[in-house]
């Protein structure tokens, strides 16, 4: 009896230990000491290349919000353990940002296959760019 409890209880921890260990990421500017603007990045969806940021407010950003928001970018490509990330909104598309980790700068990388460019050409940033300005290591 005592195996069969042990794989029950294994079983049941690791699914508990994968469910955090995928926790969403969510960031927002005002808990990070920033008073000039106020925006709160939630991811909403997660896929091996992709992710799905919500940003209440999106299309009326300051420069400097937009800024910040590259920052929150290039953490998320670091915390996925990638070294690049595209951007992919328009002026219409509302407060939903889809953030690209392709393995290379060409638009044909395997990583925009699954997502929507919406027309657009995505300008794919290295994450070395950022980390310094962004104070991240």
């Amino acid at each position: 009896m005592k195996p069969i409890f042990s794989i029950v209880f294994l079983t049941i921890f690791g699914i508990s230990f994968s469910s955090s260990a995928e926790k969403l990421f969510s960031v927002s500017s005002s808990e990070r000491g920033i008073t000039a603007f106020d925006f709160k990045v939630t991811e909403v969806k997660r896929a091996e290349d992709f992710s799905v940021l919500k940003i209440p407010g999106f299309q009326t950003r300051s420069a400097s919000a937009s800024r910040w928001m590259m920052c929150v970018y290039t953490e998320l490509a670091i915390l996925r353990d990638k070294e690049m990330w595209a951007s992919i909104y328009t002026d219409n598309s509302g407060d939903d940002i889809t953030i690209v980790f392709p393995e290379s700068s060409a638009i044909n990388d395997p990583a925009f296959k699954n997502v929507d460019l919406l027309g657009t050409q995505p300008q794919v940033t290295p994450v070395n760019t950022f980390k310094k300005f962004c104070g991240l290591k």
